[in-house]
């Protein structure tokens, strides 16, 4: 779904998708069979055939519409992030947290913690792949957090902060290395995450 906020005349808009490709049943089976393909066996494992065999699909599809193993997993971790919610409570604290709890759950999901360091590895050598990613997936987050700002500004309940994506990839890169690490609870990793954006990172 598209995200909501208010303009500056308290009027409700939405924040327009970016990008997502068109979707079919054939897209939607292969993406979920990369998914449980990746949290059975990680990136480097991970195979095209290994892929059809388990969506019921032809490698031929897989390789047609996806050109590199690191663009399938890319869209099969990253594919939910456009639908990204704009909490609107009135209240900059609980949007936040539900804001970041979005967030949380995403870098918490089996298939991103396997399949990101491989995707990460490959950005580094495909500098297209990467620019396509931040478009594509990363920017609709960065989006929805630029919004939950506004609004707060909008109610006089923040003066002045970083730029969002700052704040987001900050917080992100943080959660990302705990989650891995397995020693914090989800409600513990949203709750340090919205005290690093509403402690250190923010001023009245």
């Amino acid at each position: 779904m598209a995200g909501r906020t208010l303009d500056a005349t308290g009027s409700e808009q939405s924040i327009p998708r970016r990008g997502r490709p068109p979707s079919d049943a054939n897209r939607r089976a292969v993406l979920e069979a990369t998914r449980r393909v990746l949290t059975a066996v990680g990136y480097p494992d991970m195979t095209f055939e290994a892929v059809a065999a388990d969506a019921g699909s032809y490698r031929k599809y897989i390789s047609r519409t996806w050109s590199s193993k690191a663009a399938l997993v890319r869209d099969a971790i990253f594919e939910d992030v456009v639908d990204f919610r704009v909490p609107d409570t009135g209240s900059f604290e609980e949007d936040l947290r539900l804001l970041i709890e979005q967030h949380v759950e995403l870098i918490l999901r089996p298939e991103f913690l396997r399949g990101l360091p491989g995707l990460q590895e490959a950005f580094r050598s495909d500098a297209t792949l990467w620019e396509e990613t931040l478009e594509r997936h990363v920017q609709p987050p960065v989006d929805a957090f630029a919004a939950v700002l506004d609004a707060a500004r909008i109610r006089g309940e923040i003066s002045r902060h970083p730029a969002p994506e700052i704040v987001l990839n900050s917080i992100s890169g943080a959660v990302q290395q705990l989650a891995r690490l397995g020693l914090m609870t989800p409600e513990e990793l949203v709750t340090l995450a919205v005290n690093m954006a509403r402690g250190a990172m923010f001023s009245r």
